[in-house]
């Protein structure tokens, strides 16, 4: 039996210059099995569909972070974590670390502190694919990715080269088969974590403790966290500032090139249109493609008038992927990519890249840092008359992210 909502009212029309109809998402794996915005399955898990209501429960105190295997974590390693991640803190300390960490983040800042970085490096990854004349850029993606968050959370003193592949390696323990035996996965965790910890992260503390830096870790130091709480850390930070980075660069060139009138516009654009174009296509293609979280106490939930009770301790999924093609919210062509969209009037505003940032207390800090380094690499390449897609992509789901990965995206240039 499913306890549902009230059905959706119908959607207004949208009419948007210039804009394709059909459904232009090249990703996706989030099935909908309603069309109501609140279903609750026999599992007991609360499916939440609508942006409206998606947002109410990213916006309440009531519902705590469960996703990103937050709860096998702490399961597993709570007794020797003094301090959790922030990004599976709730509560006072965790609006306390968001408030002193968001230096690192802000638009000021990643303007000024971070934009010749990212375009020198940019440059750099340019030059190396026309030299080649072809290149995979799910591997240029992911060495611009590494290279901007490395040096914000202060990964930059590793012993040996291979950090991309040690990440790669701890992320691939994570999507192995459902049928892979437990030790198998247990030993190649372990392994890229060790080696992850003693190359990487290890280097970087003795560095800091010597000489502190502008970074996350100098940071950490500061509040006197331990050696494995700081190997978390940054665990987290490489997955929520490398690897979703490195995905949506790829999926926005995939439809930068498939659309030239974007492409051009991308060109020759200022850098609100051009924002504006990246945050449609993320809309669409939002990375996480669901978030969880898990109530603690009774929520009371809204949808179309209607009141719904949902139970402490109730898993929620939050299928954003959905939500962002809400069409009472986007219009009925919620499925194209059409920037500057008309939205529908919510308070607080809605923002055109929907809540592929999340939104409350857990909206993604890097934002700013993703769109930016992403702008600047997009119109190097972009810059590049000949070059073309050689191969699509393969599109598979990642199981830590509940979202897209894009691998073997084969581009060239003459």
């Amino acid at each position: 039996m499913v306890t549902h909502a009230a059905q959706p009212t119908a959607s207004p029309q949208v009419q948007t210059a210039q804009c394709p109809a059909e459904n232009m998402r090249k990703t996706g794996f989030d099935t909908r099995t309603s069309e109501q915005p609140v279903v609750c399955t026999d599992d007991g898990v609360w499916h939440i569909y609508g942006y409206d209501e998606v947002r109410q429960i990213l916006r309440t105190e009531m519902a705590h972070q469960a996703g990103f295997a937050k709860e096998e974590l702490v399961e597993k390693a709570g007794g020797f974590l003094k301090i959790l991640p922030i990004l599976y803190l709730d509560g006072p300390e965790h609006h306390k670390q968001r408030r002193e960490t968001n230096k690192f983040f802000t638009p000021t800042i990643t303007d000024q502190a971070y934009r010749d970085f990212m375009d020198q490096y940019a440059d750099e990854l340019v030059a190396v694919l026309k030299k080649k004349g072809r290149a995979n850029l799910s591997d240029l993606s992911m060495d611009l990715a590494v290279k901007v968050a490395s040096r914000i959370v202060g990964l930059t003193n590793s012993m040996l080269p291979g950090f991309k592949w040690r990440l790669d390696g701890m992320l691939a323990s994570g999507n192995f088969p459902a049928d892979t035996p437990t030790w198998k996965k247990a030993l190649h965790g372990q392994f890229f974590s060790m080696a992850f910890a003693f190359l990487d992260v290890w280097p970087a503390v003795r560095a800091r403790r010597k000489h502190p830096q502008n970074d996350v870790i100098s940071y950490l130091l500061t509040r006197d966290y331990g050696l494995f709480e700081i190997l978390t850390e940054c665990v987290v930070y490489g997955v929520a500032g490398m690897v979703t980075t490195r995905e949506f660069i790829c999926v926005a060139l995939w439809h930068l090139l498939e659309n030239p009138h974007l492409a051009q516009r991308m060109r020759v654009g200022g850098q609100e249109e051009r924002y504006a174009i990246l945050h449609e296509i993320l809309r669409l293609e939002p990375v996480v493609g669901k978030l969880q979280r898990r109530a603690t106490e009774d929520i009371t939930l809204t949808s179309d008038d209607e009141e719904i009770t949902i139970p402490a301790g109730s898993l929620l999924d939050l299928h954003v992927s959905v939500s962002n093609t809400d069409e009472e919210i986007f219009g009925d062509d919620a499925g194209a990519v059409c920037p500057m969209r008309p939205l529908a009037d919510r308070k607080p505003k809605v923002q055109d890249y929907a809540l592929s940032f999340g939104d409350g207390a857990h909206r993604c800090p890097g934002a700013y840092v993703a769109i930016q380094e992403s702008d600047i690499f997009l119109q190097k390449l972009l810059a590049i008359d000949t070059l073309r897609i050689e191969r699509e992509p393969d599109v598979s789901y990642s199981e830590i992210a509940k979202g897209y990965e894009i691998r073997n995206f084969v581009v060239r240039v003459d």
